[in-house]
């Protein structure tokens, strides 16, 4: 018989720590709404944050805009 071969011990591995579902998006966008949700271009914005921009949840810069009687946020 020949003697039974030893495993290598595995290598450890490292994960980057998962975000709580409720905890915002905080790096991938700046403003987020009352949900705590990165917002969308086409999505209404509130009246606060005309002028100001932030990153959608795709991770393109986003614009808080007037449009009509509602302002929205767009490219």
């Amino acid at each position: 018989m020949t003697p039974a071969a030893t495993k290598p011990a595995p290598k450890p591995t490292t994960k980057a720590p998962t975000r709580a579902p409720t905890e915002p998006a905080a790096a991938a966008c700046e403003i987020v709404s009352n949900a705590g949700n990165c917002y969308n271009a086409g999505q209404f914005c509130r009246k606060a944050d005309v002028g100001r921009s932030t990153h959608a949840a795709n991770g393109r810069m986003i614009y808080c805009r007037p449009d009509g009687g509602q302002p929205r946020w767009g490219y």
